[in-house]
């Protein structure tokens, strides 16, 4: 396979894609999850009835969607381009391979998000729990989409 033919960009957009969605659903389901990690009575966040409406859970999405956008911008160019160029020069053409890039991507940009947190009390606990969910998730899927759209395009070559 020749790794110049392969439209590495392309797959990377809709992994980065991927990983905004999964930013967006997790983010309309966000005090749902914050009423889960609630460890007592006492602290649980209890909202009013009419807090958890459409528009504030389309809210919460927007809003977490727009602050992922550019920490996967930036994990995408500086670390997923190198890395999946290197998977593609090595040969490597397994799910599993492209699974493992997408987890190290992910650690990578959760590496970052902790020591911010950590050094300078970046997140609040919840959301910092929160931010970890999502690049937990999003970094395994977004590796798949790579790896599927790189497949996918390679069968299309084939033809």
């Amino acid at each position: 396979m020749n790794p110049h033919r392969k439209p590495l960009g392309g797959a990377l957009v809709a992994a980065a894609i991927s990983a905004i969605g999964i930013a967006f659903l997790s983010g309309c389901f966000y005090p749902f999850l914050l009423r889960l990690w609630s460890v007592s009575a006492a602290t649980a966040v209890r909202p009013s009835y009419n807090d958890a409406g459409f528009m504030v859970l389309l809210n919460f999405g927007l809003i977490t969607a727009m602050v992922a956008l550019p920490v996967t911008l930036a994990l995408t160019c500086g670390v997923g381009l190198p890395l999946f160029r290197l998977w593609m020069r090595r040969g490597y053409s397994s799910v599993a391979a492209y699974i493992g890039g997408g987890i190290i991507i992910a650690m990578v940009g959760a590496l970052i998000i902790a020591t911010a947190h950590f050094l300078a009390d970046f997140l609040v606990d919840s959301n910092f729990l929160f931010a970890m969910l999502i690049i937990g998730v999003s970094g395994p899927v977004a590796g798949f989409v790579v790896w599927y759209v790189l497949q996918r395009s390679s069968q299309e070559h084939a033809k």
